[in-house]
């Protein structure tokens, strides 16, 4: 599974419900009042099979809805951000 990481610009973090700690992760993010950015690091094992397969799956914990979602790199990212408000500095993960 991915991992939520910290990154250059990230401005909020959300906590794990109190008693979920044990399986819910820091996830670390963006906002600018519009838009929601998180960052994910993979495993050498997901990134041979994301590679194998040319396919990522989402899932959103939140029962029978989906919330619009944007996949994509640092820059992809940046690009559709910013048509929303302003964008996290540049850092590089």
């Amino acid at each position: 599974m991915g991992e939520p990481v910290s990154f250059p610009g990230q401005n909020m973090v959300l906590r794990a419900p109190p008693g979920q700690e044990e399986t819910v992760r820091d996830l670390y993010t963006f906002t600018n009042g519009y838009c929601s950015v998180s960052c994910w690091q993979l495993s050498a094992e997901e990134l041979a099979e994301i590679n194998r397969t040319g396919m990522v799956f989402i899932s959103i914990f939140s029962g029978r809805s989906q919330p619009p979602v944007f996949v994509g790199d640092e820059e992809s990212v940046r690009s559709i951000v910013v048509d929303y408000g302003g964008v996290w500095k540049k850092g590089g993960v």
